[in-house]
């Protein structure tokens, strides 16, 4: 029951920060595509893909082991900082003389200066890593949703003002500097705890046989995202890729906002009871069928309404983008669930399969995206939906294997969420078809009434289909207020 507790509270303080980015990440998101042009989000993209690749290294996977570990000592938090101080700088210098290089893989003179700027991120976000992995640990998520809410405002805010003054793509390098400075000084000053001058190489080695695996998949899991990106920036030109990005960001906010909320608190309290698997076996399957129930629909009315998403939120500039978000939504459904096998895999400390998995999944997708680029970025997209569709079970089999649980049990209860979320979606297709081609209404009313109609149709076949499912999300919803009622 402490645990249960524990995580309702942290999954109250993570929906609260991610539903507040959320809301306002889109909103910013939203200005800047009427105040940027498509190649500028093209251009940023392009320094992305080599930034997060950086990102991952930079870590050095040791939040997670700092998670995992129960027998945590000053050492091992003192040596882990500094050593991952150390690789932030390392990393820094490594950036920054790559600058030209990238600037000539794509082609792009104007990306050297903005790869040299960025790479002052990796000394900064190594400063507050080991205490944002402490505050996972604790499940402290409070002050880390506070932490997390003031750069996303902030950086957000800047960056709209940079663009309405015309300074262009630098508005986006700005906000990501921001979110990454703001983050780390708060974590440090806030966390409670300070590193000692000492450095430890025993505790280090523990950390590192856990660690490196998780960073070595990270970088396969870096491959696997940002591959397409990649290829589209090399070959089809930042224009093109702007399009592309912009699907792929909307595509994020309810993924990023569903799954990683959740996984950021699961991922500990798992560990907690990391010997118990028939406790880990009914957590996960709890949590993935919560999960499911809020994305199913999500992914479904996104892909019905994007139209009117588009030439509502970013503008008629943008309409190339609805396709993409479409097929990508059927990525986002899947991979809503998917994303989760990684709590099994670092909560069971079997990192290493984690790794040589992430290598088969990078691969098939490198061939997938080679394929889809002869069709330009549509092409991409659906080649990216067939290779995520084809890998469902093996993404679900081999870790289930540690947990003891069946792939056709578990898919079971997935069954009437997807009819609940296949009718709301025939739903609104059939409203948006009546208001657009009978009523003649604009894209504002279609989008609006498509979406409550949306909600209510969901929730009213979920309930002649699967009352059990709404009667755990309440009994969540009634531990979420209890935590609330606490913590007050």
């Amino acid at each position: 029951m402490r645990l249960r507790t524990k995580t309702a509270k942290g999954i109250t303080w993570s929906i609260a920060s991610q539903l507040t980015r959320l809301v306002f990440g889109f909103v910013v998101l939203a200005v800047l595509a009427h105040l940027l042009k498509p190649s500028d989000f093209g251009l940023m993209a392009m320094v992305m893909v080599f930034a997060n690749l950086f990102s991952f290294m930079n870590d050095l996977g040791l939040s997670a082991a700092i998670i995992q570990k129960h027998d945590l000592t000053e050492e091992h938090l003192s040596s882990a900082f500094w050593l991952n101080l150390l690789a932030g700088i390392a990393i820094t210098a490594v950036f920054l003389a790559l600058a030209p290089l990238i600037a000539m893989f794509y082609s792009k003179g104007v990306l050297t200066p903005m790869v040299m700027v960025l790479s002052v991120m990796f000394t900064v976000s190594s400063v507050g890593t080991i205490q944002v992995a402490l505050f996972q640990k604790r499940m402290d998520f409070r002050i880390l949703a506070i932490i997390e809410i003031s750069a996303s405002i902030l950086a957000g805010a800047t960056a709209i003002v940079l663009a309405a003054l015309g300074f262009g793509v630098w508005s986006l390098v700005s906000q990501i500097l921001l979110v990454t400075f703001v983050m780390a000084v708060l974590a440090f000053t806030l966390s409670g705890w300070k590193p000692k001058l000492m450095f430890r190489w025993q505790p280090v080695r523990e950390l590192l046989f856990y660690s490196l695996p998780v960073m070595g998949d990270s970088i396969a899991y870096f491959f696997s995202r940002n591959l397409d990106n990649l290829l589209i920036g090399k070959f089809l030109g930042s224009f093109q890729l702007g399009f592309y990005d912009i699907a792929y960001r909307i595509l994020l906010f309810p993924l990023g906002n569903i799954s990683l909320v959740i996984g950021r608190v699961m991922f500990p309290a798992l560990s907690l009871i990391q010997d118990d698997k028939e406790a880990v076996r009914n957590a996960y399957e709890r949590a993935t069928s919560y999960i499911s129930a809020i994305s199913f629909p999500l992914m479904a009315g996104l892909a019905v309404l994007a139209p009117q998403l588009v030439r509502v939120a970013l503008g008629l500039k943008w309409e190339r983008s609805i396709f993409i978000i479409q097929i990508l939504s059927l990525v986002g459904l899947v991979q809503s669930v998917t994303i989760t096998i990684n709590w099994i895999y670092l909560s069971q400390a079997r990192t290493a399969t984690l790794f040589k998995f992430g290598l088969f999944v990078t691969a098939f997708y490198a061939v997938a995206f080679a394929i889809g680029l002869q069709w330009n970025i549509e092409g991409v997209a659906v080649s990216y939906a067939i290779a995520v569709s084809l890998l469902i079970y093996p993404a679900f089999a081999i870790p289930f294997r540690y947990i003891d649980l069946p792939f056709w049990h578990f898919a079971r209860q997935f069954l009437t969420i997807a009819l609940a979320a296949g009718g709301m979606a025939c739903v609104i297709l059939g409203v948006r078809m009546l208001f657009e081609k009978v009523l003649n209404l604009g894209d504002l009313p279609v989008l609006v009434i498509g979406a409550v109609l949306g909600v209510t149709s969901y929730l009213g076949i979920l309930m002649l289909i699967d009352r059990n499912l709404l009667k755990g999300l309440l009994e969540i919803a009634r531990d979420v207020k209890a935590s609330q009622e606490s913590a007050a």
